[in-house]
């Protein structure tokens, strides 16, 4: 897997670790100092420097999600069980600590994220999203969804409004007043995902009704695209300054790109042999990034020009991108952890 060319967005393989099962979910801290990763049997552990630390051993419950705080001191995980647990990074030490445990019954939290700028935890139990402020140490909010369970939440890049799908919309709170009625980007069926663009000019939603609903905030009347062979189970938006919006379909990526001159979206397909299980874009970039179940990390330039299949026999989970888009983070289903390098020095060229 090395390179002969400068130009070719290449990857190579760092480090490789083996946890005990399915890897649900892995996630940088924004520092890019740390990488936890999570599993279905209940293991939280956090990567730093080439070591793996284990803070929670394999029990009977999975955890499904996990998110650092903007600041890199607070890491908070859910799952199973329905206890949030917030983890604290000691003031004179590199080590977490259990900080904080809110226990939700019985409850599978499998959505949780944090404020963009703020020590804000929102996470969905059931058919609510909750919102507890790590610093004053109390609940802040309670939002009541009401048609259906949460299936997934995101804040706004600026940390103004927080958005949450579910049966029939997609809802919207102003965190200035939790009070107000949410504003509503209304989906047929239900939406699955939920994702801002960069700048928080766009809401895109991927439906179970083989559908994207996408929305320019602010604007009354959404685009609706149609015709997907499934359901379209995630969306996610390049941080560049023309968003490219990526969404996971079956066994195919469809990117959809904005044309002025129509005045209207244009989409291409990405295929793969089998499902997809991630799609990641390389942070201030268009390089797109997918795994699937067919044992292959596929890298498709400027989302659309396949350049690059990390090939093996891991079937992978879930991929992150550490900050400066650096190195990659790979899970597997059976446990497998691998950190992928830029394989052009340290730096992010050749990732675009």
């Amino acid at each position: 897997m090395s390179t002969k060319s400068k130009t070719k967005n290449t990857l190579k393989q760092s480090h490789k670790r083996q946890l005990s099962e399915y890897i649900t979910a892995l996630v940088w801290s924004k520092q890019g100092n740390y990488l936890a990763i999570v599993t279905a049997a209940g293991e939280l552990a956090l990567w730093q420097q080439g070591n793996l630390e284990i803070l929670t051993a394999s029990h009977d419950y999975s955890l499904d999600c996990v998110g650092f705080s903007q600041d890199g001191n607070y890491l908070a995980t859910a799952g199973q069980e329905g206890k949030v647990s917030i983890w604290q990074l000691g003031v004179n030490s590199p080590k977490f600590t259990l900080n904080t445990t809110l226990d939700q019954g019985n409850a599978w939290i499998d959505s949780l994220g944090w404020h963009p700028q703020k020590n804000l935890l929102a996470f969905a139990v059931n058919r609510q999203v909750k919102v507890w402020d790590v610093d004053l140490g109390q609940l802040m909010a309670e939002l009541n969804f009401a048609d259906s369970s949460v299936f997934n939440i995101a804040w706004h890049p600026q940390g103004k409004l927080l958005a949450a799908s579910g049966h029939g919309s997609v809802k919207v709170w102003n965190i200035d007043n939790w009070s107000e009625p949410p504003e509503m980007l209304e989906v047929p069926g239900s939406s699955l995902d939920c994702a801002w663009s960069s700048h928080g000019d766009y809401l895109a939603s991927g439906n179970l009704d083989r559908t994207i609903s996408l929305l320019h905030w602010g604007n009354p009347s959404p685009w609706l695209m149609q015709g997907f062979p499934g359901k379209v189970s995630k969306v996610v938006w390049s941080n560049t300054s023309d968003p490219v919006l990526a969404s996971s379909c079956q066994d195919a990526v469809i990117v959809w790109e904005f044309n002025n001159e129509i005045n209207n979206w244009e989409n291409r397909v990405l295929q793969h042999d089998q499902a997809i299980q991630a799609i990641t874009f390389a942070p201030n970039s268009s390089l797109l990034v997918s795994a699937s179940n067919d044992g292959g990390i596929q890298l498709w330039s400027k989302a659309q020009k396949l350049t690059k299949i990390v090939s093996g026999k891991i079937k992978f989970s879930c991929l992150a991108w550490n900050p400066t888009g650096d190195y990659l983070a790979a899970g597997g289903q059976n446990g497998e952890v691998i950190i992928l390098q830029n394989s052009i020095s340290s730096s992010s060229r050749g990732f675009g």
